[in-house]
């Protein structure tokens, strides 16, 4: 996606996420662009036809009502006519994951992920989740996975950020600490 592509798109998601909370209807637009996203993945037809210029913005709006029709809140659907108006409905996946965006910083919430060698125990999982949570000061949506390569430890991903405290990591840190100690 392109720089005006970019700012485009945050810009709709911006104007979006206001529609809904005035409107009191935070959770149903975004369950909703979560529907339609997962059409447009589901149908990469559906996106082709979205994108193609030779056919009309009418049939487009068309193609749209018929397919969301009391599926979608009237609000999403004026959003989505807006994007075909504009030319802009390549951009509808990227628009509802920045919604996700802000719907997330809204609510002070994020995603994290833990990987370690062996499963967490419930009560692991749930003082991870307490820790990254008065960390980061947000509600953390914790998912766990073992990854069997590992040696042992623990690596978290927090957002962009990554907290690598696996067992290989602790061994190379400490060979490079080794390797600096001058011998005599």
């Amino acid at each position: 996606m392109g720089g005006g592509d970019s700012r485009a798109t945050r810009r709709y998601a911006r104007a979006l996420f206001q529609a809904a909370i005035n409107g009191q209807q935070l959770d149903a637009v975004a369950e909703n662009l979560d529907a339609i996203t997962q059409a447009t993945r589901t149908s990469p037809q559906l996106m082709n036809v979205l994108r193609h210029p030779r056919i009309t913005r009418e049939r487009k709006r068309d193609l749209l009502h018929h397919i969301f029709e009391g599926r979608v809140q009237p609000v999403v659907e004026n959003f989505l006519f807006l994007l075909i108006e504009k030319d802009r409905s390549g951009v509808i996946p990227n628009v509802a994951e920045q919604f996700r965006e802000l719907l997330d910083e809204y609510r002070r919430e994020m995603d994290a992920e833990a990987i370690s060698a062996v499963p967490l125990t419930d009560s692991q999982t749930q003082a991870l989740r307490a820790q990254l949570e008065t960390t980061t000061g947000y509600k953390i949506r914790l998912e766990t996975r073992v990854d069997d390569s590992m040696l042992g430890g623990l690596v978290v991903r927090v957002g962009d950020k990554l907290y690598d405290g696996s067992l290989a990591t602790q061994l190379q840190r400490m060979e490079e600490q080794l390797r600096q100690v001058k011998v005599s």
